[in-house]
């Protein structure tokens, strides 16, 4: 194989994972627009409507160790087409819904298989064979994707609902995103990629994993790590609270940002806008925490981005009490560039600890406690505010999370096992 044909397929995946990414999980925050027009039509109470999207959160991300290494055993190709059939034949049952174990059922599990088996997982293990030294540049470039799903799918959502109602706007969903994934991926995925990366990883039975430059702890990456070596160190389940909490953040925040827009007053379409800015500056955003990160670490990017979540959730605060105009696109702007961070830096964090053959399988291992933290913070949402009758205990709530997180990613330390790029290059330049 020639290198610049070689590059030519890193774009080709580059672009194959962008789209994807950006068209199933425009569903998956499509929800919170689709969870208004549930409200309204059934009555259910907001924990019960919020429960769904939980199972569909911890459905889809305890599938994630079994989809990594899926991803090395069938190939990517088989595993992405695979759950694309299934998230659509779970959306064309999630029209059909008469009640709330229908849509625990079709949405919190079928749909949440099919999108876990296509999405993420599956998306940032083909980066991580291909890339390593712009590792955090192609990992930002299509966790942006997920920007762009927020930015034009939430919105083209709305839109539908409000003109051929909720149950259409599930079916025309579910033709039309299979059908664009499974049709790229017969295109583009039709060899797996033969990376170093990958060699390493069967290479590693005969001996350790080969030294290079950014190495700090010579111990450590030296391992051969399994999934079973990394659930008994220290860093992997600190790595798994900090992800449990920027998850639970996340989505709690994605989960009720309508609804709560929507309780102070603001129409239900002009709410789905201001799901399309946070999508519209996540997108930039994570290219370029992911991006910065390679330059100046990942703790320190994660603190200042993990600072727009707070910024974000004051604001929502503040809207609470002052209806000022600019007070919404205040919150849009600071969580869009707080949330990009939560999404860009765990796979690059995880690969600076557990680079390897099994990097799949661990860091899907990892996206139980993202979709733990998840489920438990859209649940814990609907029952603050079915509690309290506000949001604004949730939001007190999770500024302390935000913070916690960040301490606890400076534990982590991944400083401390592998230094990223532009580290590398100050030490080699200094005398």
């Amino acid at each position: 194989m020639k290198p610049e044909k070689d590059s030519f397929f890193h774009w080709n995946i580059i672009g194959f994972s962008f789209v994807t990414l950006a068209l199933v999980y425009g569903i998956w925050y499509a929800y919170s627009v689709f969870f208004v027009a549930l409200l309204k039509e059934f009555g259910w109470s907001r924990s019960v409507g919020a429960g769904a999207f939980s199972l569909f959160i911890i459905v889809s991300s305890s599938i994630s160790p079994f989809v990594g290494n899926m991803v090395y055993s069938a190939g990517p190709r088989k595993v992405i087409i695979g759950g694309a059939f299934l998230l659509g034949g779970g959306l064309i049952l999630c029209s059909l819904t008469q009640s709330w174990w229908q849509l625990y059922l079709f949405f919190g599990v079928i749909t949440a298989m099919g999108l876990g088996a296509s999405g993420w997982v599956p998306n940032i293990t083909l980066i991580q064979l291909w890339f390593k030294e712009k590792r955090g540049l192609a990992t930002g470039i299509i966790s942006s994707g997920i920007g762009v799903g927020i930015l034009v799918c939430v919105p083209a959502v709305q839109y539908l609902i409000d003109r051929v109602g909720w149950r259409m706007a599930y079916r025309i969903v579910a033709i039309f995103v299979p059908l664009v994934v499974i049709s790229m991926a017969m295109g583009f995925l039709k060899r797996p990629p033969k990376t170093s990366l990958f060699r390493s990883g069967e290479e590693k039975e005969s001996g350790p994993i080969r030294k290079d430059r950014l190495v700090v702890d010579e111990t450590w990456t030296s391992r051969s790590w399994t999934i079973r070596q990394a659930l008994s160190t220290k860093k992997f389940w600190l790595l798994g609270l900090s992800f449990f909490l920027g998850n639970s953040i996340t989505q709690s925040i994605f989960t009720h940002q309508v609804a709560f827009f929507v309780d102070r007053g603001l129409e239900a379409l002009f709410a789905s806008y201001l799901v399309g800015i946070v999508g519209i500056v996540s997108l930039g955003s994570k290219i370029l925490w992911a991006a910065l990160s390679d330059r100046i670490g990942r703790e320190i990017t994660y603190t200042m981005g993990i600072t727009f979540s707070i910024l974000s959730m004051v604001a929502l605060i503040l809207f609470s009490f002052f209806p000022l105009s600019f007070l919404p696109y205040s919150y849009a702007l600071c969580f869009g560039m707080g949330y990009a961070v939560t999404a860009a830096l765990p796979p690059l964090i995880t690969a600076d600890l557990f680079e390897g053959h099994a990097y799949g399988g661990i860091f899907g291992s990892l996206m139980i406690f993202v979709g733990i933290g998840g489920a438990f913070g859209a649940w814990f949402a609907g029952f603050i505010h079915d509690w309290t009758g506000t949001y604004i205990p949730l939001f007190m709530i999770m500024i302390i999370f935000t913070i916690v997180a960040c301490l606890n990613l400076w534990w982590v330390a991944p400083r401390k096992i592998r230094m990223v790029p532009g580290r590398s290059r100050k030490v080699a330049a200094s005398p």
